[in-house]
């Protein structure tokens, strides 16, 4: 891949093989998703609604590469992610219903008000539902794929579009 720079209309896309990969501006690229580092504080619940209002949901970590990206980036900083548990008995899970199961270390703790999933550059650990952190949604990248025709085209979503001249 190739990196590229370009206008305020995209800030930092990737182009990979005839295919380029969009993020909003302040959004960061990793492999194929787009994440948005709040430089606000919410609760674990406010953080949801406002990934919800942008499109996105708190960040699930379904790789030890997408670990290892939030923990870099998340650097000193502590950061609400889409992990959860009901009570100190349950598992956690993360938004979409799967659970952790142990795939990535998290401090784990018996205390029932330590129920929410939070991301630092330590790592992974749970703590207060309510306490104001930073957040971190993720989405996917849009993709804009160009088509070897005639005249070029490109396709965005699933419609293709035909360059034509001046």
């Amino acid at each position: 891949c190739q990196l590229l720079h370009s206008g305020s209309s995209c800030r930092l896309h990737f182009w990979c093989a005839g295919r380029c990969q969009f993020c909003p501006a302040g959004w960061l690229w990793d492999a194929g998703q787009c994440y948005y580092f709040s430089s606000a504080k919410k609760s674990w619940e406010q953080s949801r609604e406002d990934c919800c209002s942008k499109g996105a949901q708190l960040v699930t970590i379904r790789a030890n590469t997408t670990l290892a990206f939030l923990v870099r980036t998340a650097n000193m900083g502590m950061f609400h992610v889409g992990l959860k548990r009901d009570g100190s008995r349950s598992d956690w899970k993360w938004l979409d219903g799967t659970a952790l199961k142990g795939l990535f270390p998290i401090q784990r703790s018996t205390s029932s008000f330590l129920a929410c999933g939070r991301v630092s550059g330590l790592g992974l650990s749970g703590g207060l539902c309510g306490e104001a952190l930073g957040w971190v949604c993720e989405q996917s990248a849009a993709t804009l794929q160009w088509l070897r025709s005639s005249p070029p085209a490109f396709l965005w979503g699933n419609t293709t579009y035909t360059c034509v001249g001046p």
